[in-house]
């Protein structure tokens, strides 16, 4: 009994652990826009910084010789994971950036919490229970309390692009959870790396970018992602995901657009207003609480 819990408690770090470091993104690309930078630019950087530290790590901790030995197929599976399943879904979510509102950009991505939960309960991975049904609606009430429901017009094709982002991290996480089964989660991390490195190095081909117009300023925050914000968090989620599972690791990392308004709060000087302490708070509930009282409640 004891073990399963103390699994459970760990994967709820993990995946808490992940959240902080993706919320670091916003702001770090807001910097690195401001210092010159293009979309392609930065993620390019971003994920050819952190493609090396995940391989480094992987090697120097002995994960990367350890448990079963990966194949060719296999590597070429989680590359492609990185390139057709993390590459698009950066494309799209950067995109929509670019003619929406950032609350609107991550009130259409953290749809999929519920897409994740509908597809696993579909595809018989999990049981559509009374806590994943409580999660989802804390975390979806209290993400737009954060953020702020959208006012006024807004642009069809950049709405359509965040929705597109939602649906494809639900695909990504649901498949990544499949393709990295008995492997180490710092092993996948780095090959998904690399497979994002090679999109957004493909992208910077074909659209050729003026070069040269970042700022010290930009790199650095490009770097700052490459580690806080994505090679960190990307080992802690499919570190996560294997201990609770898809879908309570995407309701989890529902922590995300909260950690990033605190974050606004604490290094940008933003307002901390009524709606974001309890729209905080209910997704706080709704992503660590319910998990660990759901897996507590099923424990033998």
């Amino acid at each position: 009994m004891a073990r399963p819990e103390h699994g459970r408690w760990v994967g709820i770090c993990l995946i808490v652990t992940s959240a902080l470091g993706f919320a670091s993104i916003g702001p770090l690309g807001k910097v690195a826009y401001r210092g010159g930078f293009s979309v392609v630019e930065l993620q390019l950087l971003r994920f050819l910084a952190a493609a090396p530290v995940l391989g480094v790590a992987a090697a120097a901790t002995g994960r990367s010789t350890a448990g079963p030995r990966l194949g060719g197929s296999t590597r070429l599976r989680l590359l492609a994971l990185g390139f057709v399943g993390y590459g698009v879904q950066a494309t799209l979510y950067f995109t929509a950036l670019t003619r929406i509102s950032a609350s609107l950009t991550s009130l259409l991505l953290y749809l999929y919490p519920a897409l994740v939960a509908g597809a696993a309960v579909a595809v018989g991975r999990h049981r559509l229970d009374r806590a994943t049904l409580v999660g989802l609606v804390l975390i979806f009430a209290g993400t737009a309390l954060v953020l702020g429901l959208p006012t006024g017009r807004s642009d069809p094709i950049g709405v359509g692009l965040g929705v597109g982002s939602a649906l494809w991290y639900t695909a990504y996480l649901l498949v990544g959870e499949r393709l990295a089964g008995g492997t180490d989660p710092l092993v996948v991390a780095a090959h998904v790396t690399v497979g994002a490195t090679l999109w957004f190095a493909l992208g910077l081909l074909a659209l050729r970018p003026d070069l040269g117009n970042g700022r010290g300023s930009a790199v650095a925050a490009g770097l700052a992602m490459a580690m806080v914000g994505t090679a960190v968090p990307i080992a802690a989620l499919f570190a996560g995901m294997a201990r609770v599972g898809v879908t309570w690791a995407s309701i989890g990392s529902a922590l995300e657009p909260v950690a990033a308004v605190a974050l606004a709060v604490v290094f940008l000087g933003e307002d901390l207003g009524p709606g974001t302490v309890l729209g905080g708070t209910a997704v706080v509930l709704g992503a660590v609480v319910l998990p660990l009282l759901a897996g507590r409640s099923s424990a033998p």
